[in-house]
This record gives structure tokens, sequence and C-alpha cells, in this order.
């Protein structure tokens, strides 16, 4: 193991530090790489990468980029929160619905009114349709093409919206998690909530391909770690 000086001014004192020992302080103060590293899905490199300015600044020397890696990987390693565990499970059995092509329209009292008085329209919006409110504006997201019969949506911006159905209640915590777990890849979230068993996410058309392949990448990371519990005990 390699190891570096570092002079810390308050303790007065030298004290060695090794890369593992930086890139498990900088993780630990961190919660979106902790959450990231916790999932099983993080992309190590891509973190490699970030981290590295201050690994090499509490290491006082240039550190390759693998060296981090491995030292990243060895936290991998680390037991899974049961939280974690219990939300990964969860999402293995829930259903994924996509919705392409919505777009978000604020509401006045009057179309407000007007949306809850039409049977047509509000079969029309069932099941793949959010109302928001603050308690002064009212927003719709809900699809172009039956947006189209109810305002003109036409020039905007178009977005996804992602229905995760659970079979029983969503789990506690699952959207502090993946708001989290989102920002920590890099994807942009721009409304997130939870209704009875449903979780509901919408983002820019752009994060939706990445944002699928995060909620793939957790859903397998659970039979992954199932895996790997039953080569370590046929070993």
């Amino acid at each position: 193991m390699t190891y570096s000086y570092i002079y810390l001014p308050v303790q007065n004192s030298l004290i060695m530090v090794s890369v593992q020992q930086a890139v498990r302080v900088i993780v630990e103060e961190n919660p979106l790489y902790l959450i990231a590293l916790s999932s099983g899905i993080a992309n190590l490199s891509a973190i490699a990468r970030e981290v590295k300015p201050l690994v090499e600044s509490i290491v006082g020397k240039e550190v390759n980029l693998m060296t981090i890696v491995k030292a990243l990987e060895r936290l991998t390693s680390r037991k899974t929160p049961a939280s974690i565990r219990d939300i990964g499970e969860a999402l293995e059995k829930a259903e994924v619905v996509i919705f392409n092509g919505v777009d978000e329209v604020e509401l006045s009292l009057a179309d407000t009114v007007k949306l809850y008085e039409s049977h047509e329209l509000m079969e029309l919006f069932k099941g793949y349709s959010i109302l928001l409110t603050d308690g002064e504006r009212v927003k719709l997201i809900a699809p172009v093409a039956v947006l189209g019969k109810f305002t003109n949506p036409v020039g905007r911006l178009e977005y996804t919206l992602v229905r995760i159905m659970f079979g029983e209640k969503a789990p506690v915590g699952f959207v502090t998690f993946m708001v989290q777990l989102a920002r920590a890849s890099g994807i942009t979230i721009r409304h997130m909530l939870r209704y009875d068993n449903d979780v509901f996410i919408v983002v820019e058309r752009s994060y939706a391909v990445a944002l699928l392949k995060l909620i793939e990448d957790l859903r397998n990371s659970v039979k992954r770690r199932q895996v790997n519990q039953g080569n370590d005990t046929n070993k």
C-alpha cells in the first residue's frame, strides 16, 4: 500500500494517508456517492474522475485513476443498508410504464372546474396524467395528444412521464432515494410524487433513456446481489 504525507496545522503533526483512506473519507462525506455505491449500480469510473482532484489534494500527489476505481470497488463490497435493499426488491416487482410526448400546462380556476365537470375529459386524462397545485396555481401534466382536446400546448417542451406501479404501497423513502440517485447520475427530475401505490416521475425527454436505464440497473442489482450471496454460500 502506498502512503503519502500531508501536514495538518490544526493537529500540528504529520499523518500518513492512503488513497483508500482518502476515497473513503470523500465518499462518506457525500450522501450522493454513498447512495450510488450502496445501490450497487454506480459508475465507478465516473465517480473516480469526479473525486480524483480531491484525492490528489489529500494524498499530496498525482494518483492513477484505476487506483481510485479499485478503492471504490472495496467500498461497494460493504453490506447494502436494509432500506436500500428493500427499495430495490420492491422496485424489482413493480410495473414500469412510460409515456412520451407529455406536456405541462398551467390551468386557470375556470379550466380546472371545466376539467372536473367533464366526465369525457376526466376519462381521457385518467391513468397517465398528473394535477399539481401549490394552493394558488394548478398545473396539468398529460400527453400532448390529450391536452390538445382541452387546451393549446403547441410549441411547448415535451417531457417523458414514468409511472412506477408497486404491488403494495411504495416503500418508505423511495421518492427521496430516487431523487438523490438520479442527481448523482446526472439526471434532472422535473416532478416526482407518490400517490398510493404509484410513483410518477417527469423528466425532459433527453433524460428519459438514462432514467429508464437507472431504474432497470437498480432492479437488476437485486438479482446480482442474490447471485453473489448464493456463490458466497456455496464456497
